[in-house]
C-alpha cells in the first residue's frame, strides 16, 4: 500500500502543476471557499451558527450540481456564493425558522441554482436541521465543542462523518449523505476529504488503483486522500481538491467518467487503464 500511495502522491503533484496551467484564477484552490475556512480554523477563529448553516447550505447544493453554475456568483474575496446568501438572508436563524422551506426553494430555483435534491433538502434543512444546530449549541455551548468530543475519539474524522450521516444515529441529519456531511464539515474548516464520486473513481483499481475496488468505499477512500496529502504534506483538502478538480466538469475534464481524455492526460503513466489506450493522432 505504501508503494501504491507514493505513486498516487506523484500523481497528484502532475495534476497540481496541470491545473496551475488550465484553471483560471477563480477556480484555483487558494481562491475557494473551502481554503478561506481551513485558514480562518487554523489561525483559531471560531465558526457561529451562521457559518455552520452556511457551510450546510453550501453542501447541499453541491449534490448533484455541476459548481461551475455557480462561479459567477462567488465573491473573490471571501469566496461566499452570494446570490445564495442573499436568499438565505445571511443566515439570520430566527428569519429562516419562520420562513417556509417551499419558499426558500422556489427562490433557488428562480437563480437556476436548484438540483434534483433541492426540494427534499431544503425541507430537512428548515426546520429540522436548523433546531438540530441549535439543541447543540444549547447544550454545549458551541457546535464546534460538541463536534469535538468526536473528534478527539477519532481524528480520521470518521466517527463525526458516521454520527452526522447515518440513519441509526441519533444525530442524524436530514439529507446528509457521508459525502455532503464531508462537504459541510470542510465548509467550516476541517481538513477532510469528500468522497465523492469522481474522488472514489480515480482513486479505484481502473485508474490510479489505490484500492482493490473499481469504486472505493467510502471511508476508505477518506483514509487514502489522507495518506496522499501526509505524503505531500498538503492538506487533506487540496489533495481533494486536485484529484476532484482533474475530473469536473467546467475545471479540468480529463479524467471524466464517459468521455476521459487519455491522451492529454497527465497521468497517464500512473494509471491502469489510461495507458493501455492507444492515442490517435488528430487529423488535419
Amino acid at each position: 500500500m505504501e508503494k501504491r500511495i507514493k505513486r498516487a502522491a506523484e500523481a497528484v503533484s502532475r495534476m497540481e502543476q496541470y491545473l496551475e496551467t488550465v484553471l483560471p484564477r477563480k477556480k484555483s484552490w487558494g481562491n475557494t471557499y473551502i481554503k478561506k475556512q481551513i485558514d480562518k480554523r487554523e489561525r483559531g477563529e471560531s465558526f457561529d451558527m451562521t457559518e455552520h448553516i452556511r457551510g450546510m447550505v453550501y453542501a447541499m447544493l453541491s449534490s448533484n450540481f455541476p459548481w461551475e453554475r455557480v462561479e459567477q456568483d462567488i465573491d473573490d474575496g471571501s469566496g461566499k456564493i452570494l446570490s445564495i446568501d442573499k436568499i438565505f438572508h445571511d443566515y439570520d436563524i430566527d428569519f429562516l425558522l419562520s420562513c417556509p422551506a417551499e419558499k426558500i426553494r422556489d427562490e433557488i430555483k428562480e437563480k437556476k441554482l436548484a438540483g434534483l435534491s433541492t426540494n427534499k433538502q431544503m425541507k430537512g434543512l428548515i426546520p429540522d436541521n436548523i433546531n438540530l444546530l441549535k439543541s447543540w449549541k444549547d447544550s454545549f455551548g458551541s457546535i464546534d465543542d460538541f463536534y469535538q468530543k468526536f473528534i478527539e475519539e477519532d481524528p480520521s474524522y470518521k466517527i463525526l462523518v458516521k454520527t452526522l450521516s447515518q440513519s441509526d444515529s441519533e444525530n442524524k441529519m436530514k439529507e446528509m449523505s457521508e459525502a455532503l456531511t464531508a462537504e459541510y464539515l470542510r465548509n467550516i474548516g476541517h481538513d477532510i476529504a469528500k468522497p465523492d464520486r469522481h474522488i472514489r473513481r480515480i482513486l479505484g483499481r481502473d485508474i490510479l488503483a489505490c484500492s482493490e475496488e473499481k469504486m472505493v468505499p467510502v471511508f476508505e477512500a477518506m483514509d487514502i486522500v489522507r495518506d496522499i496529502a501526509d505524503a505531500l504534506n498538503e492538506h487533506v483538502v487540496e489533495v481533494d481538491y486536485t484529484l476532484w478538480s482533474y475530473c469536473a466538469k467546467g475545471y479540468g475534464e480529463i479524467c471524466t467518467s464517459k468521455r476521459p481524455r487519455c491522451c492529454e492526460c497527465v497521468i497517464r503513466g500512473y494509471c491502469s487503464q489510461g495507458r493501455e489506450k492507444p492515442c490517435q493522432k488528430i487529423q488535419a
